[in-house]
């Protein structure tokens, strides 16, 4: 079934199958529905906390089972607004998306789960945030998900280069010891439930550099559920190793997601103090290894956050990686944008008009030049997802939230002695129209 499909029989409805299947963390180790989900102030989720409960007393929480009843009715959570916005502008969920595969287990966990006041024995599919240590401080990132950006952040606000946003007031984590010291996986009821585990994905911070990641990577190869299991992570590819590769090789299957937001100075620019050449090397050779027999059962994946930055490099990035692909057409590399939402002055929701115009002009003019490659469809379906993501009648062009860009730019500029016209000259004309 393709893309299509799935979005056209499953749409007008606010069921998922996550809060059934799957046990998602934020950092720090407290639950949430899944990666996508809001908090909005008057539900119940700030009350659940998985430090004291565990993952077992988490799992059927009063609060999780009245999720699950409410949604068996199609009800739409205002927990769920993100998958309800996607799917309104024709875009693909991941309520759409998890539905899909999960479509053969669910209807007997619910079944299940309705004779036992919407208890579920265990999860079949663990969600990790792993802490928020990390060895980059991306621009676009937050403090959440990288102990070196509230570090750097910090030190800004404390020479009055900050500004005035949820991203930069709030106190957290802003030293390497605390971020190791950070809950994250509750792993007395992990290992109890891992026997029943088909699916883990892992996000950080910066994954391969957290601890819990290798110990997970241990038990479940070292018990021998690692050949049961699907494994998915993203990952900066900075940190290289022969050992967790070797590991990788004894899962069911693996995706690794490589987070690149840009080749050369738009990658060291983005993402500091990241080196292009050695990230480049490093996912040459997790690619080569996927051509071998020990790492045959791992899948490739390149991610890419669409934001104004990087908003006309995009199509010069993917145009490279193209011809990459055409180089070495043995097992392809899938391809993903992720539309950014937060913080806002970075996303293209807001963007001036013309910017996403220029985008989607370039995007069609390189998918026409491509149209009869044999990865046509892989980059097709990312690349037209940004720009139905910037054709929403809801995003508009705000002023004021450029204004904060070009604030936050020229601040982390001057702090970090590089010059955004190096990457993206296209700030000057942003600048002009607001009269800066």
């Amino acid at each position: 079934m393709n893309r299509q499909d799935i979005m056209d029989n499953d749409k007008d409805n606010g069921f998922c199958a996550l809060p059934f299947v799957q046990y998602s963390t934020f950092n720090g180790g407290r639950y949430r529905l899944c990666c996508m989900a809001r908090e909005p102030k008057d539900v119940g989720l700030k009350t659940v906390d998985q430090e004291k409960l565990g993952i077992e007393g988490t799992w059927n929480h009063e609060y999780i089972r009245g999720v699950r009843e409410r949604m068996t009715k199609g009800e739409w959570l205002p927990e769920c607004v993100e998958c309800e916005r996607l799917e309104r502008n024709n875009i693909m969920s991941s309520r759409q998306w998890e539905n899909y595969v999960w479509r053969n287990e669910t209807p007997e966990i619910i079944e299940a789960a309705k004779e036992n006041d919407w208890h579920v024995d265990s999860p079949l599919q663990f969600d990790f945030r792993l802490g928020n240590l990390c060895n980059l401080k991306c621009q676009m990132c937050n403090l959440e998900a990288s102990h070196l950006v509230s570090v750097e952040r910090r030190e800004m606000i404390d020479l009055g280069m900050g500004i005035d946003h949820d991203d930069w007031r709030h106190d957290n984590i802003a030293d390497k010891k605390k971020a190791l010291l950070q809950p994250g996986i509750e792993w007395d009821s992990f290992e109890k439930m891992l026997p029943m585990a088909q699916k883990i994905k892992m996000i950080g911070g910066e994954p391969t550099v957290s601890p819990d990641m290798f110990k997970l990577l241990d038990i479940a190869t070292e018990r021998g559920y690692a050949k049961n299991i699907e494994l998915s992570f993203y990952t900066n590819i900075t940190n290289m190793q022969d050992k967790w590769l070797r590991q990788l090789g004894e899962f069911k299957r693996v995706v690794v997601n490589c987070s690149l937001e840009g080749m050369g100075a738009m990658n060291d620019y983005l993402r500091p103090p990241s080196n292009w050449d050695n990230v480049w090397r490093n996912f040459d050779k997790l690619h080569q290894f996927t051509k071998t027999p020990e790492g045959k059962r791992i899948k490739v994946r390149i991610t890419t956050v669409n934001q104004v930055t990087n908003a006309l490099h995009l199509v010069k990035f993917w145009r490279w990686l193209h011809e990459y692909q055409l180089a070495n057409p043995e097992r392809g590399i899938g391809m993903s944008t992720n539309q950014l939402i937060e913080p806002h002055y970075y996303s293209m929701a807001n963007s001036p008009t013309w910017l996403r115009e220029e985008q989607k002009r370039q995007v069609l003019e390189f998918l026409d030049e491509i149209k009869d490659s044999p990865f046509y469809e892989d980059y097709e379906e990312p690349l037209m997802e940004a720009v139905a993501f910037g054709e929403d009648p809801s995003h508009v062009y705000d002023p004021e939230r450029m204004r904060e860009y070009v604030r936050v730019t020229e601040n982390y500029d001057a702090y970090r002695k590089h010059n955004i016209l190096d990457v993206s000259p296209e700030f000057v004309k942003i600048k002009q129209d607001l009269g800066m």
